[in-house]
Protein backbone atom coordinates (compact mmCIF):
# COMPACT_ATOMS: atom_id res chain seq x y z
CA UNK A 1 0.00 0.00 0.00
CA UNK A 2 1.55 3.38 -1.34
CA UNK A 3 2.73 5.76 1.54
CA UNK A 4 0.74 9.03 1.98
CA UNK A 5 1.62 12.24 4.03
CA UNK A 6 -0.71 14.77 5.42
CA UNK A 7 0.74 18.19 4.18
CA UNK A 8 -0.64 21.33 5.98
CA UNK A 9 -1.26 24.24 3.22
CA UNK A 10 -0.78 27.89 3.82
CA UNK A 11 -4.57 28.79 4.28
CA UNK A 12 -4.96 26.04 7.31
CA UNK A 13 -6.00 23.22 5.32
CA UNK A 14 -4.44 19.50 5.16
CA UNK A 15 -3.53 17.34 2.16
CA UNK A 16 -2.85 14.01 1.76
CA UNK A 17 -0.61 13.25 -0.61
CA UNK A 18 0.99 10.39 -2.73
CA UNK A 19 4.44 10.03 -2.77
CA UNK A 20 5.14 7.67 -5.35
CA UNK A 21 2.33 9.71 -7.64
CA UNK A 22 3.84 13.24 -6.67
CA UNK A 23 7.23 11.67 -7.50
CA UNK A 24 6.42 10.13 -11.04
CA UNK A 25 4.51 13.64 -12.00
CA UNK A 26 7.88 15.41 -11.58
CA UNK A 27 9.84 13.36 -13.44
CA UNK A 28 7.29 12.90 -16.14
CA UNK A 29 6.82 17.07 -16.36
CA UNK A 30 10.99 17.51 -16.28
CA UNK A 31 10.97 14.83 -19.08
CA UNK A 32 8.76 16.93 -21.16
CA UNK A 33 9.79 20.05 -22.94
CA UNK A 34 8.57 23.62 -21.27
CA UNK A 35 5.81 25.02 -22.33
CA UNK A 36 5.22 28.57 -21.77
CA UNK A 37 1.36 29.69 -21.67
CA UNK A 38 0.27 33.15 -22.17
CA UNK A 39 -2.66 34.82 -23.13
CA UNK A 40 -2.04 34.72 -26.97
CA UNK A 41 -2.71 31.02 -26.77
CA UNK A 42 -6.62 31.18 -26.28
CA UNK A 43 -6.16 33.86 -29.30
CA UNK A 44 -4.34 31.46 -31.57
CA UNK A 45 -6.71 28.98 -31.25
CA UNK A 46 -9.60 31.13 -32.24
CA UNK A 47 -7.80 32.18 -35.05
CA UNK A 48 -6.94 28.47 -36.51
CA UNK A 49 -10.78 26.91 -35.66
CA UNK A 50 -11.96 30.18 -37.89
CA UNK A 51 -9.35 29.50 -40.75
CA UNK A 52 -10.31 25.51 -40.58
CA UNK A 53 -14.52 26.12 -41.47
CA UNK A 54 -14.02 27.50 -44.91
CA UNK A 55 -11.65 24.84 -45.69
CA UNK A 56 -14.07 22.29 -45.14
CA UNK A 57 -16.98 24.20 -46.89
CA UNK A 58 -14.20 24.54 -50.06
CA UNK A 59 -13.81 20.74 -49.52
CA UNK A 60 -17.53 19.94 -50.12
CA UNK A 61 -17.63 22.01 -53.09
CA UNK A 62 -14.58 20.78 -54.76
CA UNK A 63 -16.27 17.07 -54.38
CA UNK A 64 -20.04 18.21 -55.59
CA UNK A 65 -18.15 19.37 -58.55
CA UNK A 66 -16.10 16.24 -58.88
CA UNK A 67 -19.15 13.93 -58.69
CA UNK A 68 -21.28 16.26 -60.94
CA UNK A 69 -18.50 16.05 -63.47
CA UNK A 70 -17.90 12.09 -63.08
CA UNK A 71 -21.76 12.13 -63.49
CA UNK A 72 -21.81 14.56 -66.79
CA UNK A 73 -19.20 12.25 -68.64
CA UNK A 74 -20.73 8.83 -67.29
CA UNK A 75 -24.10 10.69 -69.40
CA UNK A 76 -21.87 11.87 -71.92
CA UNK A 77 -19.86 8.25 -72.96
CA UNK A 78 -23.58 6.63 -72.20
CA UNK A 79 -25.34 8.76 -75.05
CA UNK A 80 -22.40 7.90 -77.40
CA UNK A 81 -21.93 4.45 -77.18
CA UNK A 82 -25.67 3.22 -76.75
CA UNK A 83 -26.89 2.25 -80.18
CA UNK A 84 -28.91 0.38 -82.01
CA UNK A 85 -28.59 -1.62 -85.29
CA UNK A 86 -31.16 -3.10 -87.55
CA UNK A 87 -30.48 -5.50 -90.46
CA UNK A 88 -33.22 -5.62 -93.01
CA UNK A 89 -33.96 -8.92 -94.69
CA UNK A 90 -36.07 -7.23 -97.97
CA UNK A 91 -38.63 -9.45 -99.18
CA UNK A 92 -38.35 -10.14 -103.49
CA UNK A 93 -41.37 -8.58 -105.32
CA UNK A 94 -42.13 -9.82 -108.68
CA UNK A 95 -42.03 -7.13 -111.45
CA UNK A 96 -41.48 -6.67 -115.13
CA UNK A 97 -41.37 -5.15 -117.88
CA UNK A 98 -41.19 -5.46 -121.92
CA UNK A 99 -39.99 -3.36 -124.57
CA UNK A 100 -39.04 -3.28 -128.58
CA UNK A 101 -35.11 -4.30 -129.06
CA UNK A 102 -34.56 -4.36 -133.13
CA UNK A 103 -32.70 -7.20 -134.71
CA UNK A 104 -30.31 -5.66 -137.67
CA UNK A 105 -27.90 -8.59 -139.88
CA UNK A 106 -24.61 -8.73 -139.41
CA UNK A 107 -24.29 -7.60 -143.10
CA UNK A 108 -26.55 -4.14 -143.14
CA UNK A 109 -25.56 -3.64 -138.85
CA UNK A 110 -24.56 -0.25 -139.72
CA UNK A 111 -28.26 0.15 -139.12
CA UNK A 112 -28.18 -0.55 -135.63
CA UNK A 113 -28.77 1.97 -133.14
CA UNK A 114 -29.16 2.01 -129.31
CA UNK A 115 -32.26 -0.39 -128.61
CA UNK A 116 -30.90 -2.69 -131.53
CA UNK A 117 -28.81 -5.48 -131.72
CA UNK A 118 -26.65 -7.12 -134.58
CA UNK A 119 -27.70 -10.56 -135.37
CA UNK A 120 -29.20 -12.72 -138.40
CA UNK A 121 -32.66 -12.05 -140.27
CA UNK A 122 -32.81 -14.07 -142.99
CA UNK A 123 -36.13 -14.66 -145.35
CA UNK A 124 -36.93 -18.44 -146.35
CA UNK A 125 -39.31 -19.12 -149.00
CA UNK A 126 -41.65 -22.27 -147.98
CA UNK A 127 -44.12 -24.54 -149.90
CA UNK A 128 -46.54 -27.54 -149.24
CA UNK A 129 -49.45 -29.26 -150.96
CA UNK A 130 -51.64 -32.36 -150.12
CA UNK A 131 -55.12 -33.93 -150.66
CA UNK A 132 -58.46 -33.85 -148.76
CA UNK A 133 -61.11 -35.33 -148.71
CA UNK A 134 -64.69 -33.96 -148.70
CA UNK A 135 -67.09 -34.14 -145.80
CA UNK A 136 -70.07 -32.87 -147.19
CA UNK A 137 -72.91 -34.56 -148.77
CA UNK A 138 -75.70 -34.07 -151.74
CA UNK A 139 -78.11 -36.29 -149.02
CA UNK A 140 -80.83 -37.89 -151.35
CA UNK A 141 -81.21 -41.10 -148.54
CA UNK A 142 -80.44 -41.90 -145.28
CA UNK A 143 -80.11 -45.40 -142.80
CA UNK A 144 -79.54 -46.72 -139.97
CA UNK A 145 -76.94 -49.72 -139.95
CA UNK A 146 -76.49 -52.17 -137.16
CA UNK A 147 -76.11 -55.49 -135.94
CA UNK A 148 -77.35 -57.93 -133.05
CA UNK A 149 -76.98 -60.97 -131.55
CA UNK A 150 -80.30 -62.99 -131.57
CA UNK A 151 -80.55 -65.75 -128.33
CA UNK A 152 -82.31 -68.85 -127.63
CA UNK A 153 -82.81 -69.79 -123.94
CA UNK A 154 -85.81 -72.13 -124.86
CA UNK A 155 -85.65 -75.70 -125.84
CA UNK A 156 -87.16 -75.43 -129.56
CA UNK A 157 -85.73 -73.83 -132.65
CA UNK A 158 -86.53 -70.73 -133.36
CA UNK A 159 -87.25 -69.49 -136.78
CA UNK A 160 -87.12 -65.12 -137.86
CA UNK A 161 -87.77 -64.20 -140.80
CA UNK A 162 -86.87 -60.95 -142.22
CA UNK A 163 -88.77 -57.82 -141.29
CA UNK A 164 -89.32 -59.78 -137.97
CA UNK A 165 -89.83 -56.51 -135.41
CA UNK A 166 -87.37 -55.29 -132.72
CA UNK A 167 -88.14 -53.34 -129.99
CA UNK A 168 -85.85 -51.50 -127.99
CA UNK A 169 -86.67 -50.35 -123.67
CA UNK A 170 -87.23 -46.66 -125.54
CA UNK A 171 -89.50 -47.73 -128.09
CA UNK A 172 -87.91 -47.27 -131.39
CA UNK A 173 -88.99 -50.00 -133.82
CA UNK A 174 -86.41 -51.97 -135.90
CA UNK A 175 -86.34 -54.56 -138.29
CA UNK A 176 -84.14 -58.01 -138.82
CA UNK A 177 -82.91 -57.32 -142.44
CA UNK A 178 -82.84 -61.22 -142.94
CA UNK A 179 -84.10 -64.43 -141.99
CA UNK A 180 -82.62 -66.91 -139.64
CA UNK A 181 -83.50 -69.68 -137.59
CA UNK A 182 -82.25 -69.41 -133.78
CA UNK A 183 -80.80 -72.63 -132.61
CA UNK A 184 -82.42 -74.02 -128.94
CA UNK A 185 -79.81 -72.91 -125.91
CA UNK A 186 -77.86 -70.91 -128.88
CA UNK A 187 -77.28 -68.07 -131.15
CA UNK A 188 -76.99 -66.25 -134.28
CA UNK A 189 -74.78 -63.58 -134.09
CA UNK A 190 -74.22 -60.14 -136.34
CA UNK A 191 -77.96 -59.81 -137.87
CA UNK A 192 -78.34 -57.23 -139.76
CA UNK A 193 -81.15 -54.97 -139.10
CA UNK A 194 -83.02 -51.72 -140.16
CA UNK A 195 -84.69 -49.03 -138.69
CA UNK A 196 -88.33 -48.63 -139.06
CA UNK A 197 -87.97 -45.02 -139.65
CA UNK A 198 -84.08 -43.90 -140.70
CA UNK A 199 -83.08 -40.33 -138.53
CA UNK A 200 -80.14 -39.61 -136.43
CA UNK A 201 -82.03 -40.47 -133.45
CA UNK A 202 -82.59 -43.91 -134.01
CA UNK A 203 -78.33 -44.37 -133.66
CA UNK A 204 -79.15 -45.65 -130.38
CA UNK A 205 -75.85 -47.00 -127.95
CA UNK A 206 -75.89 -50.58 -127.42
CA UNK A 207 -79.52 -52.23 -125.64
CA UNK A 208 -81.61 -55.50 -125.29
CA UNK A 209 -84.40 -55.99 -127.55
CA UNK A 210 -87.91 -57.99 -127.26
CA UNK A 211 -89.13 -59.58 -130.38
CA UNK A 212 -92.95 -58.29 -130.07
CA UNK A 213 -94.06 -60.90 -132.92
CA UNK A 214 -93.81 -63.85 -129.59
CA UNK A 215 -95.96 -64.83 -127.40
CA UNK A 216 -94.79 -63.19 -123.89
CA UNK A 217 -93.60 -66.16 -122.39
CA UNK A 218 -91.44 -67.08 -125.06
CA UNK A 219 -90.30 -63.10 -125.38
CA UNK A 220 -88.74 -64.36 -122.01
CA UNK A 221 -86.70 -66.55 -123.81
CA UNK A 222 -85.37 -65.47 -126.70
CA UNK A 223 -84.48 -62.15 -127.67
CA UNK A 224 -81.83 -59.76 -129.13
CA UNK A 225 -78.92 -57.70 -127.94
CA UNK A 226 -76.82 -55.39 -129.64
CA UNK A 227 -72.83 -54.88 -129.04
CA UNK A 228 -72.39 -51.82 -131.05
CA UNK A 229 -73.75 -48.66 -131.46
CA UNK A 230 -76.08 -48.17 -134.77
CA UNK A 231 -74.93 -45.99 -137.39
CA UNK A 232 -76.84 -43.35 -139.06
CA UNK A 233 -75.19 -42.70 -142.80
CA UNK A 234 -76.76 -40.52 -145.24
CA UNK A 235 -76.97 -41.57 -148.88
CA UNK A 236 -75.92 -39.08 -151.26
CA UNK A 237 -73.22 -37.40 -153.29
CA UNK A 238 -69.91 -35.78 -151.90
CA UNK A 239 -69.18 -32.35 -151.82
CA UNK A 240 -66.70 -29.83 -150.79
CA UNK A 241 -67.60 -27.85 -147.77
CA UNK A 242 -66.50 -24.35 -146.33
CA UNK A 243 -65.20 -26.57 -142.99
CA UNK A 244 -63.11 -28.68 -145.55
CA UNK A 245 -61.13 -25.95 -146.83
CA UNK A 246 -60.37 -23.84 -143.92
CA UNK A 247 -59.30 -27.64 -141.99
CA UNK A 248 -56.77 -28.09 -144.86
CA UNK A 249 -55.47 -24.36 -144.75
CA UNK A 250 -54.85 -25.26 -140.95
CA UNK A 251 -53.20 -28.25 -141.59
CA UNK A 252 -50.91 -27.27 -144.65
CA UNK A 253 -50.18 -23.94 -142.52
CA UNK A 254 -48.67 -25.83 -139.61
CA UNK A 255 -46.77 -27.72 -142.11
CA UNK A 256 -44.95 -24.40 -143.05
CA UNK A 257 -44.57 -23.60 -139.71
CA UNK A 258 -42.68 -26.95 -139.40
CA UNK A 259 -40.66 -26.73 -142.52
CA UNK A 260 -39.26 -23.09 -141.02
CA UNK A 261 -38.83 -24.98 -137.81
CA UNK A 262 -36.62 -27.01 -139.11
CA UNK A 263 -34.92 -24.83 -141.55
CA UNK A 264 -33.65 -22.49 -138.06
CA UNK A 265 -32.01 -25.79 -136.94
CA UNK A 266 -29.43 -25.35 -139.37
CA UNK A 267 -25.64 -25.01 -138.65
CA UNK A 268 -26.02 -21.48 -139.81
CA UNK A 269 -27.84 -20.06 -136.88
CA UNK A 270 -25.56 -21.98 -134.12
CA UNK A 271 -23.64 -19.03 -133.22
CA UNK A 272 -26.74 -17.50 -131.42
CA UNK A 273 -27.97 -19.05 -128.60
CA UNK A 274 -31.73 -17.51 -129.47
CA UNK A 275 -33.53 -17.78 -132.66
CA UNK A 276 -37.27 -17.29 -133.22
CA UNK A 277 -39.18 -17.75 -136.49
CA UNK A 278 -42.09 -15.84 -138.00
CA UNK A 279 -44.84 -17.18 -140.30
CA UNK A 280 -47.45 -14.59 -141.11
CA UNK A 281 -50.28 -16.61 -142.07
CA UNK A 282 -51.98 -13.66 -144.07
CA UNK A 283 -49.07 -13.66 -146.14
CA UNK A 284 -49.76 -17.47 -147.04
CA UNK A 285 -50.90 -17.78 -150.74
CA UNK A 286 -53.29 -20.88 -151.50
CA UNK A 287 -54.04 -22.52 -154.54
CA UNK A 288 -56.87 -24.73 -154.32
CA UNK A 289 -58.73 -27.11 -156.66
CA UNK A 290 -62.04 -27.11 -156.18
CA UNK A 291 -64.88 -24.45 -154.77
CA UNK A 292 -67.13 -24.73 -152.07
CA UNK A 293 -70.04 -26.97 -152.68
CA UNK A 294 -68.47 -29.02 -155.43
CA UNK A 295 -69.18 -32.55 -156.00
CA UNK A 296 -66.52 -34.13 -155.33
CA UNK A 297 -64.54 -37.03 -153.24
CA UNK A 298 -61.43 -34.79 -152.62
CA UNK A 299 -59.88 -31.86 -153.43
CA UNK A 300 -56.25 -30.55 -153.20
CA UNK A 301 -54.72 -27.61 -151.95
CA UNK A 302 -50.90 -25.86 -152.37
CA UNK A 303 -49.64 -23.66 -149.51
CA UNK A 304 -46.70 -21.05 -150.40
CA UNK A 305 -45.06 -18.15 -148.15
CA UNK A 306 -42.02 -16.25 -147.43
CA UNK A 307 -41.09 -16.66 -143.49
CA UNK A 308 -38.40 -15.15 -141.56
CA UNK A 309 -35.74 -16.05 -139.46
CA UNK A 310 -34.09 -14.30 -136.58
CA UNK A 311 -30.99 -15.22 -134.90
CA UNK A 312 -29.22 -12.96 -132.19
CA UNK A 313 -27.56 -13.52 -128.50
CA UNK A 314 -30.00 -13.30 -125.34
CA UNK A 315 -26.47 -11.67 -123.43
CA UNK A 316 -27.41 -8.14 -126.00
CA UNK A 317 -30.82 -8.36 -125.34
CA UNK A 318 -30.53 -8.68 -121.43
CA UNK A 319 -28.15 -5.73 -121.60
CA UNK A 320 -31.10 -3.88 -122.71
CA UNK A 321 -33.48 -5.39 -120.48
CA UNK A 322 -31.24 -4.34 -117.85
CA UNK A 323 -31.55 -0.79 -118.62
CA UNK A 324 -35.13 -0.99 -119.64
CA UNK A 325 -36.20 -2.44 -116.33
CA UNK A 326 -34.29 -0.75 -114.07
CA UNK A 327 -35.96 2.34 -115.46
CA UNK A 328 -39.45 1.47 -114.69
CA UNK A 329 -38.19 0.23 -111.18
CA UNK A 330 -39.55 2.67 -108.01
CA UNK A 331 -37.67 4.81 -106.74
CA UNK A 332 -37.14 3.00 -103.13
CA UNK A 333 -36.64 -0.40 -104.99
CA UNK A 334 -33.53 -1.85 -106.58
CA UNK A 335 -32.84 -5.04 -109.24
CA UNK A 336 -32.20 -7.76 -107.32
CA UNK A 337 -32.06 -10.32 -110.00
CA UNK A 338 -33.44 -11.27 -113.55
CA UNK A 339 -33.12 -14.17 -115.64
CA UNK A 340 -31.90 -14.00 -119.25
CA UNK A 341 -33.33 -17.52 -119.67
CA UNK A 342 -36.99 -16.67 -118.75
CA UNK A 343 -37.18 -13.66 -121.26
CA UNK A 344 -40.78 -14.46 -123.75
CA UNK A 345 -39.90 -13.19 -127.44
CA UNK A 346 -42.10 -12.52 -130.01
CA UNK A 347 -42.01 -10.65 -133.63
CA UNK A 348 -43.71 -7.78 -133.76
CA UNK A 349 -42.78 -6.60 -137.18
CA UNK A 350 -39.88 -7.62 -139.80
CA UNK A 351 -38.95 -6.48 -143.50
CA UNK A 352 -37.05 -9.55 -145.45
CA UNK A 353 -36.05 -6.66 -147.82
CA UNK A 354 -33.98 -4.00 -145.60
CA UNK A 355 -33.08 -7.42 -143.25
CA UNK A 356 -33.95 -5.95 -139.73
CA UNK A 357 -37.10 -7.25 -137.42
CA UNK A 358 -38.51 -5.72 -134.12
CA UNK A 359 -39.14 -8.43 -131.36
CA UNK A 360 -40.67 -7.81 -128.49
CA UNK A 361 -39.48 -9.45 -125.52
CA UNK A 362 -41.41 -9.40 -122.21
CA UNK A 363 -39.07 -9.74 -118.72
CA UNK A 364 -39.75 -10.72 -115.53
CA UNK A 365 -37.23 -9.84 -112.56
CA UNK A 366 -36.51 -9.71 -109.14
CA UNK A 367 -37.20 -6.33 -106.74
CA UNK A 368 -36.08 -5.77 -103.19
CA UNK A 369 -36.33 -2.56 -100.86
CA UNK A 370 -32.99 0.15 -101.97
CA UNK A 371 -31.07 0.59 -99.11
CA UNK A 372 -31.25 4.59 -97.35
CA UNK A 373 -34.74 4.31 -98.64
CA UNK A 374 -37.32 6.59 -96.48
CA UNK A 375 -39.59 3.75 -96.58
CA UNK A 376 -38.31 2.82 -92.61
CA UNK A 377 -38.22 6.16 -90.93
CA UNK A 378 -35.25 6.30 -88.25
CA UNK A 379 -37.22 9.44 -86.39
CA UNK A 380 -40.32 6.98 -85.68
CA UNK A 381 -38.45 4.39 -84.09
CA UNK A 382 -36.93 6.85 -81.14
CA UNK A 383 -37.72 5.43 -77.90
CA UNK A 384 -39.65 2.19 -78.79
CA UNK A 385 -39.16 -0.45 -76.56
CA UNK A 386 -37.73 -4.22 -78.13
CA UNK A 387 -41.28 -5.39 -78.26
CA UNK A 388 -42.86 -1.87 -80.10
CA UNK A 389 -39.94 -2.00 -82.64
CA UNK A 390 -40.49 -5.37 -83.17
CA UNK A 391 -44.44 -4.63 -83.99
CA UNK A 392 -43.40 -2.04 -86.17
CA UNK A 393 -40.89 -4.13 -88.44
CA UNK A 394 -43.82 -6.72 -88.62
CA UNK A 395 -45.99 -4.64 -90.00
CA UNK A 396 -43.71 -3.65 -92.99
CA UNK A 397 -44.84 -5.04 -96.25
CA UNK A 398 -41.10 -4.67 -97.58
CA UNK A 399 -39.48 -6.74 -94.93
CA UNK A 400 -39.40 -10.04 -95.07
CA UNK A 401 -37.01 -10.25 -91.93
CA UNK A 402 -34.76 -8.39 -89.54
CA UNK A 403 -31.73 -8.85 -87.09
CA UNK A 404 -31.79 -6.36 -84.30
CA UNK A 405 -28.60 -5.51 -82.27
CA UNK A 406 -28.13 -3.30 -79.42
CA UNK A 407 -25.18 -1.55 -77.69
CA UNK A 408 -24.18 -2.31 -74.99
CA UNK A 409 -26.31 -5.66 -74.88
CA UNK A 410 -28.61 -4.89 -71.97
CA UNK A 411 -29.87 -2.14 -73.36
CA UNK A 412 -33.89 -2.99 -74.64
CA UNK A 413 -34.69 0.53 -75.84
CA UNK A 414 -34.25 2.82 -79.37
CA UNK A 415 -31.42 5.50 -78.71
CA UNK A 416 -33.30 8.92 -78.41
CA UNK A 417 -30.42 10.18 -81.20
CA UNK A 418 -31.24 9.18 -84.42
CA UNK A 419 -28.16 8.99 -85.58
CA UNK A 420 -27.27 6.40 -83.41
CA UNK A 421 -30.04 4.21 -85.04
CA UNK A 422 -28.50 2.17 -88.09
CA UNK A 423 -30.43 0.74 -90.27
CA UNK A 424 -29.00 -2.06 -93.18
CA UNK A 425 -30.53 -4.11 -95.96
CA UNK A 426 -29.19 -7.51 -96.46
CA UNK A 427 -27.91 -7.94 -99.39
Amino acid sequence: MPRKKLIRRKDGTNESVNFKETFLNEELAADAPAKKFNKNDKKEKKSHMSKSHPISIYKKIAASFIILTLLLVAVVVYFSIVSVKITIVPIKEGTGTSFVAGIVDSSVANAANSMSIAGIVDKVSLSANDKFQASGKNVVDAKIVGYVNIKNTSRSDQPLIKTTRLLSPDNKLFHLNETVRVPAGGEVEDVEIYADQDGPEMAIAPTKFTIPGLSASAQELIYAESLQKFVYEEIGDALVTSQDIEKAKQTLEKKLADQVKQMSEGSKYKAYDSIIFELDDKKIVYSIDAEVGEKIDQFSIVAMADAAIIAFNSTDVANLALQKITESLPDDKELESFEKDNFVYSVENYDLDKKTADIKVEVVAQMVLKEGTDSIDPERLVGLTREQLDDYLSSLREVAGYDIEFTPSWITKVPALVDHIKIEIEK
